[in-house]
């Protein structure tokens, strides 16, 4: 083997590794040993990609390019860092190409699926059929799995994300220790109404990556299902409390005492065993792993505080329709008033909050889509 061949491919393991420092010096002799060294430049741009230097890293697969390095081999690298860079235009281009000199290349069937079906600019047909095709060609590849399932939640609501499910299934099952295919099956699960399989797909894929954003994110959401059930038992806890609270309440004709304070106490307590049950349950469906960060979502998180204040609200109402003993339980008709009226403007907001949310997001997708200034 040549110095420089040695060289050049000492720097490619060093890539690898993720040892850059030590890659830069070797790829650096082998480059000045032979300037024309067009795997070297290919090298070279992986290097630079890594380190998110992708204006050097595309600059150095030109050069690999002119110096005869077979289009297979660059265009798989110009793609990635085409896509990271958030360039998605171009990647998409560039996948084509290579689809034009492979038509069997996987991973540019991955790349096309997920970016023409899932990156703010929605080809749902063209996506689809790249994503059936790569999983067809790599039954066994999760991230194939993963972008069929990610193309099909894209529309047709709950039909899509029913269809998407088993392949998001699939691919957890390939490949349990990706943070990605965790998040992305929780997504599907949130669609079906699933908030505590949801929940626990986004507890497992921040236990991987605690950084992962989309996945923290998602938390809120899922917790956002599991108190919006906890809020219809509280409601109707709540009109329950106020049917009691009348008929326990002193009546005025024909007269009557009442039922006394001790079944007033009693009705009081079995509504509080009732919040107390589901408060238990709410906090058992949370992973041990996300408590803390749900704890902090139900404080403050602008889509759950809505919810969680106006079952607060209908909590009290309920002690004190119960609680106070007026005649004809006048305190019921305007405490029930204002409890559903509560609760109704608590819904309307949180939801709106959550949509704006995802509008939000779409366009901040679809902002990258818009044509940048063309490299010369």
């Amino acid at each position: 083997m040549s110095p420089e061949g040695s060289a050049r491919h000492r720097a490619g393991a060093l890539v690898d590794a993720k040892q850059y420092r030590l890659a830069r010096v070797e790829i650096g002799r082998a480059l000045a040993e032979d300037p024309d060294d067009g795997a070297a430049f290919h090298v070279l741009a992986l290097l630079e990609g890594r380190e998110h230097r992708f204006d050097e890293a595309l600059a150095a697969l030109d050069r690999a390019a002119a110096l005869g390095v077979a289009p297979t081999s660059t265009l798989p690298t110009r793609m990635n860092t085409l896509y990271r860079a958030r360039r998605f235009p171009e990647a998409v281009a560039t996948a084509e190409e290579l689809l034009r000199h492979d038509p069997q290349q996987l991973q540019a069937h991955i790349m096309l699926a997920q970016m023409l079906g899932g990156e703010g600019r929605a080809d749902y047909h063209r996506a689809r059929w790249h994503a059936e095709q790569a999983v067809a060609l790599a039954p066994e590849s999760d991230h194939a799995h993963y972008a069929l399932g990610q193309v099909l939640s894209s529309t047709h609501g709950r039909r899509g994300a029913r269809a998407a499910l088993p392949h998001l299934q699939q691919a957890v099952q390939l490949r349990p220790d990706d943070p990605a295919n965790l998040n992305a099956l929780g997504v599907v699960d949130l669609a079906l109404g699933r908030s505590r399989p949801a929940l626990r797909s986004f507890a497992d894929a921040l236990a991987l990556d605690p950084s992962l954003e989309p996945a923290a994110f998602n938390v809120p959401l899922a917790m956002w299902g599991l108190l919006r059930r906890a809020g219809l038992v509280v409601t109707l806890l709540f009109l329950a409390s106020g049917i009691v609270g009348v008929a326990i309440s002193p009546q005025r004709r024909p007269p009557s005492p009442g039922a006394g304070w001790p079944v007033h106490v009693l009705a009081v307590l079995v509504a509080l065993a009732v919040v107390g049950l589901v408060v238990t349950w709410l906090v058992r469906a949370v992973p041990p792993s996300v408590r803390p960060a749900a704890t902090r979502a139900w404080r403050r998180d602008p889509v759950l505080l809505p919810l969680v204040a106006s079952s607060a609200l209908q909590v009290l109402g309920a002690v004190v329709m119960l609680a106070v003993p007026l005649p004809d339980g006048v305190q019921v008709p305007p405490s029930i008033l204002l409890g559903l009226v509560v609760r109704y403007t608590a819904t309307v907001v949180s939801r709106r909050r959550a949509m704006r949310y995802g509008r939000d997001r779409q366009a901040e997708r679809a902002e990258v889509w818009r044509p940048g200034p063309v490299r010369s």
